[in-house]
């Protein structure tokens, strides 16, 4: 299969690049700077905004011999920092007016399929979010990263795409190690009941779950929320 990756450069989006071309796929890959990726058999890079239309058009055309199956989505938000109290960088669309205009240049495009990551605590999910969770996502600036995330909820639902979105709880960034590729991935319901203070999930589990998602047609217009099995 063929995808359209945004956020390939980021913690998430590098794991689900390598498991993409592991599984012998191939990806175009829109990126802001060409450098952000090291070049691989199986990739294409392209140079551009997911906030430009005419970028994601390019992206489209950049393998003419490849027909697209899906968008996998892992774009977030920039701080200035690390620090969940650090200045958000990002305007207060960047993730919402993304996804709407992929969904709206694959939709001409007659593509329809499209895998975003997202957040526990989105939508539904926020009510049965442990009450300390609320509180760093209510009282940190990690608030407006939220924000952006429940728009692109909102925005998604509005379109034809053949949407999932996969909400992950409080994220362990292992930065580019492999975990353990037998440990499980807990789903629950886009409501997230069951979710507990101590869930976490490792950034390239929720990789491989995103692939398996645009890989076997799961989910297919509805949330569901990711933790590990421990």
């Amino acid at each position: 299969m063929h995808f359209l990756l945004l956020g390939a450069n980021g913690r998430t989006g590098q794991h689900v690049l390598s498991t993409l071309l592991s599984q012998g796929h191939t990806a175009v890959a829109l990126v802001r700077t060409s450098t952000s990726l090291t070049p691989r058999d199986g990739l294409t890079i392209v140079t551009g905004s997911p906030l430009s239309k005419p970028d994601i058009r390019s992206a489209l055309l950049a393998t003419p011999s490849l027909p697209l199956s899906a968008a996998i989505i892992t774009l977030n938000t920039v701080r200035k920092s690390e620090s969940p109290f650090a200045a958000q960088l990002s305007p207060p669309r960047l993730l919402a007016d993304s996804c709407a205009n992929v969904c709206q240049v694959l939709e001409d495009a007659g593509i329809f399929r499209i895998v975003v990551m997202s957040t526990a605590g989105v939508g539904d999910s926020w009510g049965n979010l442990p009450w300390l969770s609320k509180a760093f996502l209510g009282y940190t600036n990690v608030k407006f990263a939220l924000a952006d995330h429940n728009l692109v909820d909102e925005e998604i639902r509005s379109t034809r795409m053949e949407w999932t979105l996969v909400r992950a709880v409080k994220l362990k960034f292992d930065d580019g190690k492999l975990t353990d590729a037998n440990m499980g991935v807990r789903t629950m319901d886009s409501d997230g009941v069951g979710m507990s203070l101590t869930d976490s999930i490792s950034v390239s589990s929720v990789a491989r779950f995103l692939v398996k998602v645009a890989v076997e047609g799961l989910y297919v217009k509805s949330a569901v929320v990711v933790a590990e099995n421990m």
